[in-house]
């Protein structure tokens, strides 16, 4: 089968199976054992533009390997985790999942996924990967999860809709004010469009931003398992957001919630996001055409940037796959093979393999991601947050109670005594 061929025919099968199924992780046969045909169940999150991608690499596997048949399932991320947590309980989790540092240290303390080191110069190679990049996967020294992409955030900006509107692309390094401040003269200028044009989405409803700008005051989301920050800090930080709805320099929440599924910049109600730099694909994709930039972050003192490299796709393996040494070499694939490099170009993140890249030359947007965050390498003076059981739960936290104050439901101080309550339960418990 053509590669096309096999694309369309296998981003079919992927569509309809959007909806989280419960996966066994069984297969037709014994590795070895005849004839019979090793079966795997690979699930990740994302849209169907992803799924297609992880489709065509499926396809390629499968060619290479061909006693092996991999199963797939995708979902979009709040439903993908609600599915993984009930196989989790079953002891039923996929052989491959897709992984995000978020839940790294719920899945990987708890024994649901494997630890990997034994197959680590088997059937996984990580020589191409980044110097240490495999240890932000690690706990307690085992490695639990294989990146297979980098990203970092990036402040994204329309520039043709800003020259429609008359407003500068800022240039050179922003505070935090002069950022807020360029997302007002936005509204003011977009204020009579159809549709109306705000400066961005509410940027403080971003944790990992979040992290970032801790990282400028020089703390960290967690330290030593709890809470590595003060509610005076998280009352500054949303504390940005009250103004800038008020004066229309954020999309308003309740336009946010009819444009689910679509992206406000692509959609040209914005003409900035604060976003992960691998999603300019995305919004190139959703602003027929439009040309986006990518600038720095906001930062008070440029010495001080508090950025990093974060893994931005994992892989991990299922504790009970029947067949690991298969399992392992799906992940490997997905991770070093030049021709997947190739399927899914910059869309997943910079891949983090150097035999991935080889496998093609970044252009356009894919380009800009790439040179993006080269040109990062001097500033990342910041690191991630370190895996904490319990993340994943304190993440969900943060943005639904972000929403409730944005939605004017709860105030500023009671929403911050809400998430420190929700958050230091969800970490006590996973301790």
């Amino acid at each position: 089968m053509k590669r096309t061929d096999a694309r369309s025919a296998r981003a079919l099968i992927a569509a309809a199976a959007v909806l989280p199924l419960v996966m066994t992780g069984c297969s037709a046969g014994d590795t070895g054992a005849g004839d019979e045909t090793v079966v795997l169940d690979f699930a990740w999150w994302g849209d169907t533009s992803r799924a297609e991608r992880y489709e065509e690499a499926v396809a390629l596997f499968e060619e290479q390997n061909p006693g092996v048949e991999v199963r797939t399932n995708f979902a979009a991320w709040g439903d993908y985790w609600s599915a993984r947590n009930t196989e989790a309980a079953s002891g039923s989790l996929p052989d491959v999942i897709q992984m995000d540092l978020a839940y790294l240290a719920e899945y990987g303390q708890s024994g649901r996924i494997a630890p990997l080191d034994e197959h680590v110069g088997e059937q996984i190679d990580t020589s191409a990967l980044p110097d240490g990049l495999v240890e932000s996967t690690q706990l307690d020294g085992q490695t639990f999860a294989i990146p297979t992409s980098t990203n970092t955030l990036a402040t994204i900006v329309n520039t043709d809709l800003l020259g429609e509107l008359g407003v500068e692309v800022p240039e050179g390094d922003l505070t935090w004010d002069e950022y807020d401040a360029f997302l007002a003269d936005v509204a003011e200028a977009g204020a009579g469009e159809d549709p109306v044009v705000h400066g961005s989405v509410d940027y403080t409803q971003l944790l990992w931003l979040f992290q970032i700008w801790l990282g400028q005051q020089g703390k960290s989301l967690f330290e030593d398992g709890a809470l590595g920050f003060t509610k005076d800090d998280l009352a500054q930080w949303w504390g940005r957001a009250a103004p800038l709805h008020e004066d229309g320099s954020f999309l308003p929440a309740e336009r946010l919630d009819q444009l689910e599924g679509i992206d406000a910049i692509g959609a040209k109600e914005t003409a900035s996001e604060i976003s992960w730099d691998n999603f300019l694909v995305r919004f190139s994709e959703g602003a027929d055409g439009a040309n986006l930039a990518m600038l720095p972050l906001p930062a008070d003192d440029p010495e001080q940037r508090g950025l990093f490299l974060k893994p931005s796709l994992m892989l991990s393996m299922g504790a009970g796959s029947e067949h690991p040494e298969e399992a392992a070499a799906l992940i490997d694939f997905i991770t070093n093979d030049p021709e997947v490099g190739e399927v899914f170009g910059i869309s997943r993140g910079v891949p983090a393999s150097s035999t991935a890249l080889e496998g093609f030359e970044p252009v356009g947007v894919d380009a800009q991601v790439a040179e993006y965050e080269a040109a990062l390498e001097p500033q990342l003076t910041g690191s991630a947050p370190p895996p904490v059981a319990g993340f994943g739960t304190v993440e969900t936290a943060f943005v639904r109670i972000n929403g409730d104050l944005a939605h004017e439901a709860v105030s500023l101080d009671d929403a911050v005594d809400q998430f420190f309550t929700e958050a230091e339960a969800a970490l006590a418990a996973g301790r």
